[in-house]
């Protein structure tokens, strides 16, 4: 059975929270009062992308940590 790396869970998890804020975004809307003013949670993208990013580059990191191991020669005593 194989351990499940925290690394690549942190990533997935960092993923699914980016997803999470776009699909808010989209969910909440945008809205104009009547003076004219747009009201829309535009935060909520930044913060989204950034999650994302930071969740491909921890998955990257992982995969490539992951594929060291796999390559490094073990030494049987």
């Amino acid at each position: 059975m194989s351990k499940i790396n925290p690394l690549s869970t942190l990533s997935l998890v960092l993923i699914a929270l980016g997803g999470a804020c776009l699909l808010a975004f989209n969910l909440i809307g945008s809205t104009i009062d009547a003076q004219g003013v747009l009201h829309e949670p535009f935060g909520l993208i930044p913060i989204g992308w950034l999650l994302i990013a930071c969740g491909v580059v921890l998955g990257l990191a992982s995969l490539t940590r992951a594929a060291l191991c796999l390559l490094k020669p073990r030494s049987d005593p």
